[in-house]
């Protein structure tokens, strides 16, 4: 392996008779597998030597607890830019990871793990559902397990007050509005009504579970104006790697009105470049819905495949993470780049994730007089309801109307 890597023979020497050149080659192997270039894996094998300085490998106890991992990559990295700091430190921790080296705390548990996993199998073998619905489901209970767990309650003992406590501190935390907390109370509510059919909890709950008031007069969610999404798409006009990427992320979540996990679904033989159109799959809904690829996107997109997506092999999948190992990108990450580049533009008083672009690309075709049935099949909405909050009138705009209505009503009465 190190012959691929280096072509001074004093070099390869030394990287050869370095102690564990087994556990090194053989990592080094796998990060060549998964995609890293020449550079790459050349970090990765100076950083094996010197973590094995640092933490006295392989005399040192193994597994190495994760504090003194800590404290020797935070020493070394005292005096290093950023950039390598951060590439220091996950090159090291990703080789001990992959060793079986690394002793990490357990992460937060609760004691209802297993009925957790049972109802996540109803859902998907039983009802059908989306992974998408299986995972929000599960995220949710486990939360909220992990929350009774911290006061010592049981699935068994657990009462409606105890929802309605968590549910009211979700809210009063600050990091739920009211329609995200309905959809954590039906998450709750799915998962109780499973658990008291098999007699795990007290009956009636489910039932109790009700979400805090949804006004009907709630403002239109806030999306990007038209000045914004541009400037936002202005930010991305460079020719570095991660500009290409993000450049062709935002183009379909402003233009297509994508949510960003659709945007992370999607794969290379998605699009058909024949027929200049774009397969989509909605997980919430099931469906597949086919958009027409603008001249705008599909050069994003074209752009972003010559120049910057990795060659991987077999993965398929249409954006990849820009450092290997190459992975898809993930919702959050979408939501991340957007989030990101809006702060740096100083914009503020909205949500900045990539949903505040769907919105904007909602209000786009409201604006333009399309019907809500047009927009709700755009946004893949299954329901009328969900593109109703899309009508709201904006009386700003009604006033002029009511005006002229009321001065031609006056002249017809003199």
């Amino acid at each position: 392996m190190f012959e691929i890597l280096y072509k001074d023979p004093a070099t390869i020497a030394r990287y050869r008779c370095a102690p564990l050149m087994e556990q090194r080659e053989r990592y080094l192997r796998a990060v060549v597998a998964w995609g890293a270039v020449g550079e790459i894996a050349r970090r990765v094998a100076r950083t094996q030597l010197v973590l094995m300085e640092l933490l006295d490998l392989p005399d040192a106890d193994i597994p190495v607890r994760l504090t003194t991992v800590e404290t020797a990559v935070q020493e070394w990295c005292r005096n290093l830019p950023a950039v390598s700091a951060a590439n220091f430190r996950r090159y090291a921790f990703r080789w001990l990871r992959f060793l079986g080296w690394l002793e990490e705390p357990v992460r937060d548990a609760h004691p209802h793990a297993r009925q957790v996993e049972s109802f996540a199998a109803w859902m998907r073998d039983d009802r059908g559902l989306s992974e998408a619905t299986v995972g929000n489901c599960c995220y949710e209970s486990d939360r909220f397990f992990v929350w009774a767990a911290g006061r010592n309650l049981v699935l068994a003992d657990i009462a409606i007050g105890d929802v309605d406590e968590y549910l009211a501190a979700r809210i009063a935390g600050g990091n739920l509005r009211r329609t995200s907390a309905g959809a954590v109370a039906g998450c709750l509510r799915s998962f109780f009504r499973f658990a008291e059919v098999r007699n795990w909890c007290r009956p009636g709950i489910a039932a109790c579970i009700m979400p805090p008031l949804s006004y009907p007069d709630r403002p239109v969610p806030k999306g990007f104006d038209r000045d914004e999404v541009e400037k936002l798409l202005a930010t991305t006009e460079g020719t570095a790697p991660v500009d290409r990427r993000d450049r062709a992320v935002l183009m379909l979540l402003a233009t297509c009105g994508l949510r960003a996990g659709e945007v992370g679904a999607l794969r290379v033989d998605d699009i058909d470049w024949e027929r200049d159109m774009l397969r989509v799959f909605r997980p919430k809904t099931g469906r597949t819905d086919l958009f027409p690829l603008t001249p705008s996107v599909g050069n994003a997109v074209m752009d972003y495949l010559l120049n910057v997506r990795p060659d991987v092999g077999r993965e398929r999948a249409l954006f990849l993470t820009l450092l290997a190992p190459f992975r898809p990108l993930k919702s959050c990450t979408i939501g991340t780049i957007v989030h990101s580049r809006a702060r740096r533009l100083g914009i503020s008083g909205k949500r900045l994730g990539a949903h505040a672009l769907r919105h904007a690309a909602a209000q786009r075709l409201v604006d333009e007089g399309c019907g809500l049935k047009t927009v709700g099949d755009f946004l893949g909405h299954s329901s009328p309801s969900a593109t109703a909050t899309y009508a709201k009138i904006d009386l700003a705009a009604l006033r002029p109307v009511a005006d002229i209505c009321l001065k031609e009503l006056l002249d017809d009465t003199a």
